[in-house]
């Protein structure tokens, strides 16, 4: 799913898996949290990195609906939403 969405939908999920066990005990769910709270933190902070804001139309400031946004050497354009 995570890859149809990203080349179909320009949207960009991710599954972090943080053990071998697909499903802890609930007691144990602290302890991965204090192992992994800082590092999971500052993933988080990154959403704010990178290409980020509106495609607006110059006359009358409305989005504009399936404009293409390329970046040079990565090969996925993107669409934008009206």
């Amino acid at each position: 799913m995570q890859d149809w969405n990203y080349l179909n939908t320009n949207c960009f999920e991710v599954t972090i898996e943080l053990g071998c066990v697909k499903y802890p005990k609930a007691e144990e769910l602290p302890k991965y949290w204090q192992q992994n709270r800082r590092s999971l933190l500052q993933f988080m902070k990154q959403v704010h990195r990178g290409i980020h804001g509106f495609v607006l139309d110059a006359t009358d400031g409305r989005g504009v609906l399936n404009a293409t946004i390329s970046v040079a050497d990565i090969n996925h354009p993107v669409t934008t939403y009206k």
